[in-house]
């Protein structure tokens, strides 16, 4: 497809939502506004986008309606679209050749989507949405349409929000994605909210069973294993978690694998018995303890730059963390922030998802911030009574794409994937402990295997709506 709008085209003016009908401005309204909008438009096309410093800030997306009552709704609308297509053509102007064509593309499925939602066609309406999407992630229309869709038709609130929320970090003018916020932002927020409560109730339930009990030290010994090989493969170690388990036994080497590989794993180990062992007791995590942490993550790969900070800038990906002339200043900021009582206070699991997001995003090391940032948030949840969260490697993509949307505003799908990675670590601790033969097996198990044995659970601390592959990506050979 390659329908879609010129350049200078409203965006707003693409399609209507059948759930909102929008007012028109009366001519003598559109009369009035006609010479202040010529002049407002001379305005913006003299002034680079970036360089707008009257645009609305984070913390007035939650305005409540009267103070947006200076002008009329028309008056509003009207100043609206002219503001809203001075945006455009800047957007659209920073877009390449490739972009701009993929950008048509998404505009024309978009009007698709539209009309297959008008026809009650709901599932081709949610695929035409979701190829709008990817092809322009970042347009502030396609956020804004596609969330309505989720909120109203599949009733997913939560993503809804997240775009609304995206939109408006790419157009913080659009009343539209405003007046969605205000209406779903407190709603989400109670949702997580509940969330962490939950996360609260399996833990107690954990930290309810003697430390005496077999299955758990069992269960504690796996995912030790677990962890570390999911953590070093998210880093690209190709090791199978059978090959880490042996050489985490029996120290021995594998063949047809790197020297590289078999490091990563025993600095891992190092630095997760430097955590049990003297860390996780620590009242306050200081600049020294992270660097220790780090001496021991690369001790064995790179014993010069283990255990110091990074004498040279680094690029990751779309991301320029700090120059290194700035990470003394920032890391002693982090150490005070890690150790206020405002930060303590969060809950433990927001709180360590944070630290962990501040400390990768520095980027304090060459190499090994990635590893040294989980186990950090580890020994935070550790401090709290939670088990080490084990992030799966086949989450990778997702891991990666919730930091990358931290780093452009919004941290609270990064939140939210630390607890889905905390809630099924703690499922996992308590299934292993339940009444079953064979506790720790059922880690690693083929679907069926554990399908057979999940229907056959009586715990009641699981959530039995959960799919079976939850479980399952946690082994060595699964997908998500």
């Amino acid at each position: 497809m390659t329908t879609g709008t010129a350049p200078g085209e409203s965006d707003s003016e693409l399609l209507q939502p059948v759930w909102r009908a929008r007012r028109q401005p009366s001519i003598y309204h559109l009369a009035v506004f006609f010479i202040a909008g010529s002049l407002a438009a001379w305005c913006f096309h003299s002034l680079n986008f970036s360089s707008l410093s009257w645009k609305l800030p984070t913390a007035h997306y939650l305005q409540t309606q009267h103070e947006f009552a200076l002008y009329s709704v028309e008056e509003v609308n009207t100043f609206k679209e002219l503001y809203d297509k001075s945006i455009t053509d800047s957007i659209w102007a920073s877009y390449t050749e490739a972009e701009q064509t993929n950008v048509k593309e998404a505009l024309g499925a978009l009007r698709l989507a539209h009309e297959m939602y008008l026809a009650g066609k709901d599932e081709k309406a949610a695929r035409l949405f979701k190829h709008a999407l990817a092809l322009a992630p970042r347009h502030p229309e396609v956020l804004l349409r596609y969330g309505e869709f989720l909120e109203h038709n599949q009733r997913n609130i939560v993503l809804a929000d997240q775009y609304y929320f995206q939109a408006l970090t790419i157009n913080p003018s659009n009343l539209e994605a405003l007046a969605n916020r205000r209406r779903t932002a407190d709603v989400v927020q109670n949702l997580d909210e509940r969330r962490l409560e939950s996360l609260d109730f399996k833990r107690n339930a954990l930290s309810a069973i003697h430390e005496s009990k077999p299955a758990l030290r069992r269960a504690k010994k796996e995912a030790y294993f677990q962890h570390i090989y999911h953590s070093v493969g998210i880093e690209g170690n190709t090791m199978t978690l059978a090959q880490t388990r042996s050489i985490l036994e029996t120290r021995m080497a594998v063949d047809g694998k790197s020297i590289d590989e078999h490091n990563e794993i025993l600095g891992m180990d190092l630095a997760m018995k430097y955590i049990n062992a003297s860390l996780v007791q620590k009242i306050e995590i200081t600049i020294k303890d992270i660097l220790e942490l780090h001496r021991r993550v690369l001790g064995h790969v790179d014993p010069l730059e283990g255990g110091e900070f990074r004498r040279n800038q680094v690029y990751v990906g779309g991301h320029i963390p700090p120059g290194p002339g700035d990470l003394s200043l920032l890391m002693q900021r982090f150490q005070s922030w890690i150790n206020s009582e405002r930060s303590t206070s969060l809950h433990p699991v927001n709180y360590a998802a944070i630290a962990h997001y501040k400390l990768v995003h520095i980027h304090p090391f060459i190499d090994g911030n990635g590893r040294t940032s989980r186990l950090l948030m580890n020994t935070l949840l550790m401090r709290a009574g939670y088990p080490p969260v084990i992030i799966p490697k086949q989450q990778r993509s997702k891991y990666y794409h919730f930091l990358k949307l931290a780093n452009e505003g919004d941290i609270r799908p990064f939140l939210r994937f630390i607890a889905d990675c905390t809630e099924k670590t703690l499922d996992l601790y308590l299934w292993a402990t339940s009444e079953l033969p064979q506790q720790i097996p059922i880690l690693i198990q083929t679907e069926s295997e554990v399908g057979e044995r999940l229907a056959k659970m009586q715990s009641p601390y699981m959530n039995h709506k959960s799919s079976i592959s939850e479980f399952n990506e946690f082994g060595s050979g699964s997908q998500p």
